[in-house]
């Protein structure tokens, strides 16, 4: 499902893009939505183990999407910066092509959840704990088992 970048140059390696997604913290998923057409969505992600985890309510249009068709893409930028005196823009980027995965088991759904708290509240942890022990059967964890992820980057 790979797709030949138009300036190969600015592709990065396997270990390059997941370095750079960790990094980040908000990207959008895209989904199959009514007749055809796509629906994007922003959201947060975390990372573990090198798989793309996102929290979302158990429902709402987006489920209402992937109970339809688990295909997704989702993208994030890293990074951002206008270079006006060159007319261009510096970045880092990321695509990733995949299937969506309700995560069901307890204890997938629960590491995922703390990531976002350790990783992303550090110092919160406690209260970040027990919203997690209050919310866990409310709250919807999905993983994207990626087909294909593409990093893109330009300095400038």
């Amino acid at each position: 499902m790979e797709h030949k970048m138009h300036k190969a140059e600015r592709q990065l390696s396997q270990q390059d893009t997941l370095a750079i997604l960790k990094r980040g913290d908000h990207g959008t998923l895209s989904v199959n939505g009514d007749d055809g057409y796509p629906y994007a969505t922003p959201v947060n992600y975390i990372l573990v183990d090198d798989k793309l985890y996102i929290h979302s309510a158990p429902y709402g249009y987006k489920m209402e999407c992937l109970e339809r068709s688990r295909k997704c893409c989702f993208s994030a930028i890293i990074s951002s910066q206008i270079i006006p005196s060159k007319i261009t823009a510096a970045f880092e980027s990321v695509v990733m092509t995949g299937d969506v995965v309700m995560v069901e088991d307890q204890a997938e759904k629960r590491a995922a959840l703390e990531a976002f708290v350790t990783q992303k509240h550090p110092g919160f942890e406690d209260v970040g704990f027990k919203m997690i022990e209050k919310q866990i059967d409310k709250t919807a964890v999905l993983r994207i088992d990626a087909l294909s992820m593409t990093g893109k980057a330009y300095k400038g």
